[in-house]
């Protein structure tokens, strides 16, 4: 029979034991509500060996000394727990495994998963779950302990089968919805122990053993906690601050409530002839931070590159230096333990720590020259990965095939590649397939591993950098050790750092290291259009950093020169893209190459908007309505600065381009075209932005004297536009001309004043003297804003 054998209060949150080890009861202690979730059981601690997985039978629990004994039957494993209740919190910590008598050591140990009725709010990294009001959260205390699931095993049948909104698979999330409710799970292996299991979409590799305090199973702990929704970030705190956990500060306060975290920044590809520059162009926009996207020529040693960082590291500290003395600071971004095959860890010695699937033997001595090699087992060298690479003494070489049957070969092969050299081999060399990736890397093992994180420490100490993203942070998996080797490489970087350092990390995201992390920048821009790059996406991620309670940021946005596929960034892009940062109150990364910040002839302007928008959202102007209207990924924002402290804010109509083609005309017909245009705003002048294209390649085509005409009012300007070329007017007397990377040509007078565009819809009637055979396109976007809202900073 099952009985009530303890009452544990966490906080408001009091957690009923069994005395068959089971999580039996979660209770408010405000007001007594119960989010327990009927017909589940909890087990407190469950005990893996091999794949089976185990479950308490019965346990003892001593208050005087706070340790809860569990026992397992099948097994006869004792599992000892030390409980201990503080302020806003409980830890359970693992003192004790005694396996049963002629049992093998446990081989992992899993923290519930403790089913909740609460299904509101599921944070798959930070492993908290609330219904709006109340919240109930678990957190791993130590790196050996892994928000998640074992990766061999299968799901809880409970667990639901996908989570639609979540940035991560199942056994990589601290929590997950179940039908009703949610579920908070974790675990912890004993790493001592190697084994065959599935390693980052591979289903069977050979995982080699570690040794060490991390990799044993006793001391792995979790903090249990239940609060108000308004109350979790404190409780947190007190967690971390409690249990030694890492507590980074970002200017003066924790990251995860500093205004700073979600700041701003420019990446550019600066050297160390161009910081001065790079950091002028930090300082238009009102940023803090330059980032360089690119500064390494080999990963593993992390070696700059010496064009643009001709004396190394004291290149890059020179660098650091200069900013900081104009109140810039300086990161750069790494591929985190990415090996490139030009870096000494590869060439022309590989180092015997590179990462492999699996190691077979040869089975028959080798020349240096035999482009066959018999092996005693085929398995890793037939998993499927980019590169078919292997190592064999201190040589690399490729091989094109597997033979389909015994005697096992390997066929093609190429000897002595990437500069190493050839060699004879005896019968039984090891040879081992090793760990690629599409980039054209491989990956190091552990102990490698760490000598990267060493490296990356000596960078940022000797050279004081306070930025890094951990990109390709999933290259950790490749050591085969799960959430853990991800853990262990960012704990290391960051106990070495020395000094603040705001960091963030591709998708991977252990619940651990949810407190190291300042924030997470996903969203890229490459290959689409500034409104297009992965906008769903980015969206998306505002959801997952509003329930895991993670500073919020945009992703990365391009300001480009002119290309084939592109036109050059204008100002309405970028205050699209700042116009949604201020809505959901995020950063964002500008990038930019020091050769278009150069290049650009409206680099000035951008640069402004940006100081105006980041200061404006920075000091919290605006309010949730207009916060939430600017959250509308179609909507479109003009901003104003109006004297100290205020501004004036516009919502903005941008008509799809109204096309003038020379290919629609009659015979004889003058160039023109009558568009239909809908102004949803009250009336106003004409403004718009008119482009000249080539048709056919044809660049020498241009057109004259283009006129405007509605409302029975002609406007023309006296001039040509050649083709490549824009013409803009934003009221006034006078139209700028400007070539495809906006820079100012000349400026032209306009022949009266601007036609008024009234509310709803109308004719905007176009005309123009098409130049050149074949005759260029003309398209015309126009722009209309609706009544000014005025924002300003509340006086203290």
């Amino acid at each position: 029979m099952t009985m009530t054998m303890a009452r544990i209060e966490a906080g408001k949150l009091a957690f009923l034991i069994s005395n068959k080890g089971e999580l039996i009861g979660l209770h408010n202690t405000v007001n007594g509500v119960s989010y327990e979730l009927n017909g589940h059981h909890n087990p407190l601690l469950q005990i893996v060996n091999g794949r089976e997985i185990e479950a308490p039978t019965s346990a003892e629990y001593d208050e005087h000394y706070g340790v809860l004994a569990l026992y397992y039957e099948q097994s006869g494993t004792k599992v000892d727990v030390r409980i201990a209740v503080k302020p806003h919190y409980v830890t359970l910590e693992v003192i004790l495994i005694a396996a049963g008598e002629g049992e093998d050591e446990v081989d992992a140990l899993i923290w519930g998963p403790y089913v909740t009725k609460l299904a509101g709010s599921i944070g798959e990294s930070v492993g908290v779950v609330h219904d709006g009001d109340f919240v109930v959260g678990m957190l791993a205390l130590n790196a050996k302990t892994v928000g998640g699931w074992p990766a061999e095993l299968p799901r809880q049948a409970y667990a639901n089968e996908t989570y639609a909104d979540s940035k991560f698979e199942y056994g990589d999330s601290t929590a997950w919805p179940v039908e009703g409710g949610s579920l908070l799970q974790a675990f912890a292996r004993n790493r001592t122990r190697g084994g065959r299991r599935p390693v980052w979409n591979l289903d069977d590799i050979e995982v080699q053993p570690l040794q060490g305090d991390e990799a044993l199973l006793g001391g792995t702990a979790i903090a249990l906690f239940g609060c108000a929704v308004s109350e979790v970030l404190d409780t947190i705190e007190a967690v971390e601050l409690g249990e030694g956990l890492p507590h980074p500060m970002i200017e003066g306060e924790w990251g995860k409530k500093s205004k700073a975290a979600n700041q701003s920044y420019l990446i550019t590809d600066f050297s160390e002839s161009t910081i001065d520059d790079a950091v002028a162009y930090t300082k238009k926009a009102g940023l803090k931070y330059v980032y360089h996207p690119d500064p390494f020529t080999k990963w593993g040693h992390f070696v700059l590159k010496p064009g643009q960082f001709p004396s190394g590291d004291e290149s890059m500290r020179a660098c650091v230096e200069l900013a900081g003395d104009e109140g810039v600071y300086v990161g750069v971004h790494t591929l985190t333990n990415f090996t490139t095959l030009n870096d000494p860890y590869v060439t022309p010695v590989p180092h015997e720590g590179l990462q492999t699937v699996g190691v077979s033997r040869l089975v028959e001595a080798a020349g240096a020259m035999d482009d066959e090699l018999a092996i005693d087992d085929p398995r890793p060298f037939n998993e499927s990965l980019f590169r078919k690479s292997a190592k064999i003494g201190t040589e690399l070489i490729e091989y094109e095939s597997v033979s389909e049957q015994e005697p096992w070969k390997l066929l093609g092969v190429k000897r002595g590649v990437n500069e190493t050299a050839a060699a004879a081999h005896e019968a039984g060399t090891a040879i081992g397939r090793l760990w690629d990736h599409p980039y054209d890397v491989f990956f190091p093992n552990m102990e490698l591993q760490d000598k990267f994180t060493e490296r990356l420490t000596e960078l940022f100490q000797q050279t004081g950098l306070r930025q890094i993203s951990f990109d390709g942070l999933e290259g950790c998996f490749a050591t085969g050790h799960d959430g853990y080797g991800v853990n262990r490489f960012v704990k290391q970087c960051y106990e070495g750092w020395e000094h603040e350092v705001i960091n963030d990390a591709s998708i991977v995201v252990p619940n651990y290291l949810w407190h190291i992390f300042t924030r997470f920048n996903w969203g890229e821009p490459w290959g689409v259009s500034t409104r297009e790059g992965q906008l769903e996406w980015r969206l998306t991620n505002q959801r997952y950093f509003a329930r895991n309670f993670i500073p919020p940021m945009l992703g990365w946005f391009l300001v480009r020169s002119v290309s084939d596929r592109f036109e050059a960034t204008t100002l309405d892009e970028i205050e699209w893209v700042l116009s949604k940062a201020a809505g959901f109150d995020a950063g964002f990364a500008l990038v930019a190459d020091m050769a278009v910040l150069r290049r650009n002839g409206n680099v000035e302007g951008l640069l402004a908007a940006v100081r105006e928008w980041e200061t404006a959202r920075r000091l919290g102007v605006f309010s949730d309505e207009q916060r939430e209207r600017m959250r509308d990924p179609k909507s479109d924002w003009h901003l104003e600065a109006a004297g100290e402290g205020g501004w004036l804010l516009y919502p903005v109509s941008i008509s799809k381009p109204l096309t003038c083609s020379p290919e629609e005309l009659q015979p004889g017909q003058p160039g023109g075209s009558d568009w239909a245009f809908f102004n949803k705003f009250g009336e106003q002048p004409l403004r718009f932005t008119l482009r000249v294209s080539p048709s056919y390649g044809n660049e020498d085509a241009a057109v004259k004297r283009p006129t405007f005409y509605t409302q029975g009012t002609y406007m023309t300007f006296e001039t040509e536009i050649a083709a490549n070329q824009y013409l803009v007017y934003d009221g006034g007397s006078m139209g700028r001309v400007y070539d495809q990377n906006w820079n100012l040509i000349r400026e032209v007078k306009a022949s009266a004043e601007a036609p008024m565009l009234r509310a709803g819809g109308q004719t905007l009637s176009f005309s123009c003297k098409f130049q050149g055979d074949p005759k260029p396109v003309v398209t015309v976007q126009v722009t209309t804003r609706g009544e000014c809202e005025v924002v300003r900073k509340e006086a203290n």
